[in-house]
């Protein structure tokens, strides 16, 4: 008699990674945030993370911030070396990068697939899986014990509600730079 054992459920937010080599369901929403799956199929280890923009700003505080790609990339592979996986043994699936119709010129998603595939092609780690771009918002739930992933896609009422919350999320964020502090007040 095989017993099945049960996933935990995590909610993945902007700027947060999660490395597995258990039996997880991960789950986020994607607008012009953008998810990148690794995994290593023979020791079944596998990370997701959520990125909400590629690159930096000069802001000391923000150095480390894992809401940006290029720190968030670096210590998702950093789990695998870690546990001496080498980088190029790595497949990745790639989803988000959202350009809404409703905001135009704010081009974060657009930005955020050109910085992913870019990086995963300079380690080159393919890309084996990918639903990016677009103007419909994705839920993920990603499946570490089988490297699946399903993707539901919002319907357009929801669009605008989540790009509002987007938005609000990235005023906070400019807000907070310009006060130097680490405290996030968000409302409902």
């Amino acid at each position: 008699m095989t017993v099945l054992q049960e996933k935990s459920v995590v909610y993945l937010n902007i700027g947060e990674t999660f490395f597995s080599n258990g039996n997880h369901q991960i789950k986020t929403i994607l607008g012009s945030c953008v998810s990148v799956c690794l995994f290593h199929e023979q020791t079944k280890y596998s990370a997701i993370n959520h990125i909400l923009l590629p690159k930096v700003t000069d802001i000391k505080e923000e150095k480390k911030s894992l809401r940006y790609g290029e720190n968030s990339m670096e210590h998702l592979i950093s789990y695998f070396v870690k546990k001496q996986i080498p980088r190029n043994e790595l497949k990745a699936k790639i989803f988000g990068g959202t350009q809404s119709s409703l905001f135009p010129n704010f081009t974060a998603g657009p930005k955020n697939i050109l910085f992913v595939q870019s990086y995963l092609s300079f380690e080159k780690i393919p890309i084996v899986s990918q639903d990016i771009g677009g103007e419909l918002y994705r839920k993920l739930s990603f499946h570490t014990d089988s490297f699946d992933v399903y993707i539901t896609k919002l319907h357009p009422q929801s669009i605008a509600d989540i790009s509002v919350q987007e938005k609000h999320f990235e005023t906070k964020v400019k807000e907070r730079m310009l006060k130097k502090t680490s405290v996030y007040t968000f409302n409902q």
